[in-house]
């Protein structure tokens, strides 16, 4: 960059560099960005994109944010599964999100407020050739690196995660849109914020949650990883899904709850054994189908299989008289909950006057300071 140069003339080359590149049309550009006013200001020139815009644009050219900025900041991927400009819209507001705390969870643990965690800087994922082996193998290393029996159901898989050093944030997120892992290279290390959609069902959020671990460990770095309703049909996808269903139910697990229920040869011992097998392992109704299928198909007949997949998970938990437990896992759906350890670090740097209140309520409040103060009050903090 020339001596001469300001940050805004370089931003508009790169900007109407990649333009040109990728051949897009100004409509498309104008779509992307929202309003006739920020086309006009980010292609000339006038001022630099906000972080939302950063976050949008990076996403849409599939470059580092650093290459639009040309800063030194740590290199947050971008999307390449994200698809089209209207994707990019349903995530951009928590993936920019997520690059704010991911900058809070640095700059805290460099303050020295960084919370104890697992060391598993030793695990090795595995990269055998067939995705569906290598998410079962990579499930039963992490379960026998963290001594967790193969029968034993992971109760909190939230605190799991955490204590592995990765935040987990559940926020409302786009209908189509599960979870979102975000990962943030800076020089040798490497930093994840994985984001959960408050609005599925708990079981849907612990396959989520266990989805995106998978992600993490396999260092899927360089991208924004979404985990969507309708998935592409990619290996790392295929990987992380039999990951997930591995992890949170074994085969040795599923073949003991078939053992407990013994026969079951009509609608209502379905049922139980359905609703048994979510509540005790915490795993979506069709990822137990799946491994039913994988592991015992002959155990239920195909009337059986058809009813169990088709019925709503809501009538299989009456038909068990399992109402009441499933209503209660699921009656914080919908609301937001931040990360537990990220919470504490800048609690911890807030009480030394490391931070400012705005960064606070970007942890705890989704950004509103008025909200983070209400919380801190009604916890006995001294907020002036």
């Amino acid at each position: 960059m020339a001596a001469t140069d300001t940050r805004e003339e370089h931003f508009k080359r790169t900007l109407n560099a990649l333009v040109t590149r990728e051949n897009v049309a100004k409509e498309t550009l104008l779509d992307l960005l929202g309003s006739t006013q920020a086309y006009s200001e980010l292609t000339s020139g006038l001022r630099l994109p906000s972080t939302y815009e950063v976050t949008l644009l990076s996403a849409f050219f599939k470059v580092p944010p650093g290459l639009l900025m040309q800063t030194q900041e740590p290199t947050m991927g971008v999307s390449l599964r994200l698809g089209g400009v209207e994707g990019i819209h349903d995530v951009s507001d928590a993936v920019s999100h997520a690059t704010r705390l991911l900058a809070i969870d640095r700059l805290t643990r460099e303050w020295g407020f960084k919370q104890p965690v697992t060391d598993i800087s030793s695990f090795a994922p595995s990269n055998i050739w067939h995705e569906r082996n290598a998410g079962e193998r990579t499930a039963a290393r992490l379960r026998a690196y963290l001594d967790i029996d193969e029968v034993d159901p992971i109760k909190d898989l939230t605190g799991l995660i955490e204590n592995l050093g990765f935040p987990v944030e559940y926020r409302s997120l786009a209908k189509q849109v599960h979870g979102i892992s975000i990962p943030e290279k800076w020089g040798e290390q490497s930093a994840w914020i994985i984001i959960i959609n408050s609005n599925d069902v708990w079981s849907r959020q612990r396959f989520t949650l266990a989805h995106e671990l998978c992600h993490v460990l396999q260092n899927d770095a360089g991208q924004v990883i979404v985990d969507r309703a309708t998935m592409q049909d990619l290996r790392p996808e295929r990987i992380a899904n039999a990951f997930a269903r591995h992890l949170l139910l074994p085969e040795e697990a599923l073949e003991c709850s078939l053992d407990r229920h013994g026969e079951i040869i009509s609608e209502i011992d379905a049922a139980n054994f359905v609703a048994d097998t979510i509540l005790t392992y915490g795993v979506s109704r069709d990822a137990t189908m799946i491994a039913l299928a994988e592991v015992a198909q002959d155990a239920l007949n195909d009337d059986l299989l058809d009813f169990c997949q088709e019925t709503q998970v809501a009538e299989i938990m009456r038909l068990a008289g399992k109402s009441e437990i499933w209503n209660d896992l699921n009656r914080s759906r919908g609301f937001d909950f931040p990360s537990e350890r990220l919470s504490q670090q800048v609690l911890d740097a807030f009480s030394e006057d490391l931070v400012s209140l705005q960064t606070v309520a970007d942890v705890i409040a989704g950004g509103s300071v008025e909200d983070a103060r209400l919380q801190l009050q009604e916890a006995g903090w001294d907020i002036a």
